[in-house]
C-alpha cells in the first residue's frame, strides 16, 4: 500500500505529475476519466485561521496543475448544515472542519467513517464506504480486553490514511485564559464540550469560585443551534448545556469513569448491566428522576442524528423500580463505560413529547437554562436544588450563581473582550496570544492535548475524489508543519491518524510517524 513504482514524471494531456504525490492524482484523474484542471471548492467556517488554512492548501493543490480550486467561507451553521447535506445534493466541495472526540478510541472513527452512519443520520459526510474499515470500527466496538483493542483500533487507523477520505492535519490543545485575580482555581477540561465543566463538577471533584461576585462572564466561539441532546450537532451547543444536562456517569478530568446520576452499577453477563440511581434527583421542571427517565431518554435516541450513541448498543431496557434499572446490549460493547457519557438523562415532558426541549433545554444538572438571546449570549442559572449535598473536597452549592457565556465569533474579539475585563474567561483563543497571556501575571493559562483534530474532508460520492489514489495523493501534499507553525505558532501537534494523543496507547509517536513515513511523507 506504499507508494512504489511511480518513479519518474507522467505526462496527462497539458499537465505533468512531478513527484509521488502528483502521480497518484494522476492515475486517479485518468482511472475517472477526468481532464485537469478539475474545478473544485474548499468550503470553511468563518475565521482567520480556517482562511488560511484553505489558502495554504488552495495553493498546494493549484501547484499541481490538475485543480482549480478556489474557496467559500460560510457561517458556521450554515456550514454545518452544507456538510450534512452535501452527499445528497453531490457538492463539489472539500471541507475544512474539526471534530471532537472522547474518551474512547470508537469516538474518533466511528460517527465519521462506518458506512452506516452517513449524513443526515450520522456524521460520514463524504459518504465513505470501506468494508475493512467498517469491520475493524465494528470489531473494536464489540472488543473488551484492551490489548486486543490497540491492535484493532491500529489496524483501522492504517487502513484509513491509506485510504484517505479525510487528511488529518493537527491535533489541537485544550487552551484555556482566565483573568487570574477573579477566578479561583480553574482546572481545563482537554474535551472542547466540557470547557465549562470547571465551574462546577461535583461528580468530578471540581469546583469554581470568583475573587469577587457571583457570576461568571465566558464565552461561546458561536451561537448555539441546539438545545436538545438528540439534535446536537455543533460542539459549541454541547458546551453551553454541559451543565444543564447530566448523564448516569461521567468521565473526570483524568479521564477515569465516575458515578453521575447513577451511583453504582454492576455487569451481569456480557451484554447486560443493572444500574443504582441516585435518589431525591430533581429535574429543573420539579419532576424527580426515575428508571423511566433513563429508559425513555435512551430510546427518544432512535431516528435521530445522534441515534448511534444509543443504537450502537442499545437494545433494550427493564425497569426494575424506581431506583433500579437493568440495561441489555445488543452486542458485547467495549467502550459501554465511557458511551453513557454522551447519553443526557431528560424530563418525561420532554419524552412524552409535551415539552420541546429547543425551546427551553431542562435536565438535572447544577445550572438551569435562564435565556438565550441569538448571537449576543447564552445564560444559566445555578439550580438551588441540586442533588449534590458536599463533600470535603467540593461544597453543596456552587458559590458561582450566574453563568454567562458571550456569542463572540472573532478571535480578535474575545481576547479583546478578555483584556478589556468584560470576560472573566476565554478558550481556544488565537495561538499567536498565548504566549503573551502565559507571560501576564494578571492571566492564568491552561493547556493540554485535547480529544479534537482539524481535518480536510473529501467527497468520496464525487469523481475524481470517489478515487482512493486522488485522495491519497491530497492528503500527501497537506502542508502540516507550515499550518501548524505560521497560522497556529506551534499549539498542537502534527496529526496523520484520527486518535488523539490523549489516549496515548492507540495513538503512541512512533505508530503515528510510521504511518506518517509510509503513506505521507513523499519520498
Amino acid at each position: 500500500m506504499g507508494v512504489t513504482g511511480l518513479a519518474g514524471c507522467l505526462s496527462f494531456h497539458s499537465v505533468t505529475a512531478d513527484g509521488p504525490a502528483e502521480e497518484l492524482i494522476e492515475s486517479g484523474f485518468a482511472t475517472a476519466d477526468i481532464e485537469p484542471p478539475f474545478e473544485t471548492t474548499i468550503a470553511i467556517a468563518q475565521g482567520e485561521e480556517r482562511s488560511r488554512l484553505a489558502q495554504l492548501l488552495q495553493d498546494e493543490l493549484n501547484g499541481t496543475g490538475f485543480f482549480d480550486v478556489d474557496i467559500e467561507s460560510r457561517e458556521f451553521g450554515t456550514h454545518l448544515e452544507s456538510m450534512l447535506a452535501a452527499a445528497d445534493t453531490e457538492e463539489n466541495a472539500i471541507f475544512v472542519a474539526s471534530w471532537t472526540g472522547g474518551w474512547d478510541p470508537s469516538n474518533y472513527v466511528t460517527m465519521l467513517f462506518h458506512s452506516e452512519n452517513h449524513t443526515p443520520n450520522g456524521l460520514n459526510v463524504g459518504h465513505y464506504t470501506n468494508e475493512t474499515v467498517d469491520e475493524y470500527i465494528d470489531a473494536g466496538l464489540t472488543e473488551t480486553e484492551p490489548d486486543e483493542r490497540v491492535e484493532i483500533y491500529r489496524a483501522l487507523q492504517t487502513g484509513l490514511v491509506a485510504d484517505s477520505p479525510v487528511s488529518f492535519v493537527r491535533f489541537r490543545e485544550a487552551t484555556h485564559v482566565w483573568d487570574g485575580d477573579v477566578v479561583d482555581d480553574w482546572r481545563t477540561y482537554p474535551l472542547q464540550p466540557g470547557s465549562y465543566y470547571a465551574v462546577y463538577a461535583p461528580w468530578a471533584g471540581v469546583y469554581t469560585d470568583l475573587e469577587n461576585g457571583t457570576e461568571f462572564v465566558g464565552d461561546l466561539e458561536s451561537d448555539v443551534t441546539n438545545y436538545d441532546p438528540v439534535k446536537t450537532n455543533g460542539t459549541v451547543s454541547s458546551q453551553a448545556t454541559a451543565l444543564v444536562y447530566e448523564q448516569l456517569v461521567g468521565v473526570d478530568f483524568d479521564g477515569e469513569v465516575q458515578p453521575m446520576l447513577a451511583t453504582d452499577w454492576e455487569q451481569l453477563d456480557a451484554t447486560t448491566y443493572r444500574f443504582a440511581l441516585r435518589e431525591g434527583v430533581q429535574f429543573h421542571n420539579g419532576e424527580e428522576l426515575t428508571a423511566d427517565h433513563v429508559k425513555g431518554s435512551f430510546e427518544r435516541y432512535e431516528g435521530t442524528t445522534r441515534e448511534s450513541d444509543v443504537y450502537d448498543w442499545y437494545e433494550s431496557s427493564t425497569v426494575i423500580d424506581d431506583h433500579t434499572i437493568e440495561i441489555e446490549c445488543w452486542r458485547e460493547y467495549g467502550p459501554f463505560e465511557t458511551a453513557l457519557f454522551n447519553v443526557s438523562i431528560v424530563p418525561m415532558a420532554a419524552i412524552d413529547g409535551e415539552h420541546d426541549l429547543q425551546t427551553e433545554a431542562i435536565g438535572t444538572g447544577p445550572y438551569r437554562f435562564a435565556e438565550h438571546e441569538p448571537d449576543d449570549y447564552w445564560r444559566l442559572r445555578r439550580f438551588d436544588d441540586h442533588w449534590f449535598a458536599g463533600d470535603e473536597t467540593v461544597p453543596a452549592t456552587a458559590p458561582i450563581e450566574t453563568v454567562t457565556l458571550e456569542i463572540i465569533t472573532e478571535q480578535s474579539s474575545r481576547q479583546a473582550a478578555l483584556e478589556r475585563g468584560d470576560l472573566h474567561f476565554s478558550y481556544n483563543l488565537s495561538p499567536a496570544s498565548l504566549g503573551d497571556f502565559e507571560a501576564n501575571d494578571n492571566y492564568d493559562v491552561g493547556r493540554r492535548v485535547s480529544g479534537g483534530f482539524d481535518m480536510i474532508l473529501y467527497p468520496c460520492y464525487l469523481p475524481p475524489f470517489s478515487e482512493p489514489s486522488v485522495r491519497r495523493g491530497c492528503n500527501m501534499l497537506v502542508p502540516r508543519e507550515r499550518i501548524r507553525t505560521s497560522i497556529y505558532h506551534g499549539v498542537g501537534q502534527l496529526a496523520y491518524t484520527p486518535i488523539s494523543p490523549l489516549l496515548e496507547e492507540y495513538a503512541a509517536e512512533s505508530f503515528q510517524e510510521a504511518i506518517a513515513d509510509e503513506y505521507v511523507h513523499q519520498h
